[in-house]
């Protein structure tokens, strides 16, 4: 399976050449890098995404949920806080929203 993921990367990399604002290509290469455990180079793809298609909740709630994995709670929160404001009924990012501010208020006790 790793080696799929590899040539996976290696396609969407070509991709990215050719269209470096698909929203849509950093996520998935976030995804991707995330599968092959490259995390740093994951976060930056997948905040490029949300960043690129504020309009896409999903985005932002892949992004703030890579965050939380990798202990960015605060950031993880500010990055949902944001999307929120942009899409206030959307019950991804409120119930991650929920979860993360008791992780981090758990956390700081």
């Amino acid at each position: 399976m790793a080696g799929r993921d590899d040539e996976g990367v290696k396609v969407l990399a070509e991709a990215l050449r050719r269209d470096p604002e698909g929203a849509e290509l950093h996520h998935a290469m976030g995804l991707a890098l995330v599968r092959a455990r490259r995390h740093e180079e994951a976060l930056a793809h997948l905040e490029r995404a949300a960043q690129t298609a504020p309009e896409q909740a999903r985005f932002a709630y892949v992004y703030a949920v890579a965050l939380h994995g990798t202990g960015n709670v605060k950031q993880a929160i500010e990055v949902l806080e944001a999307a929120l404001a942009r899409h206030p009924g959307d019950a991804s990012l409120r119930q991650a929203l929920a979860e993360f501010g008791a992780h981090g208020a758990a956390q700081s006790r």
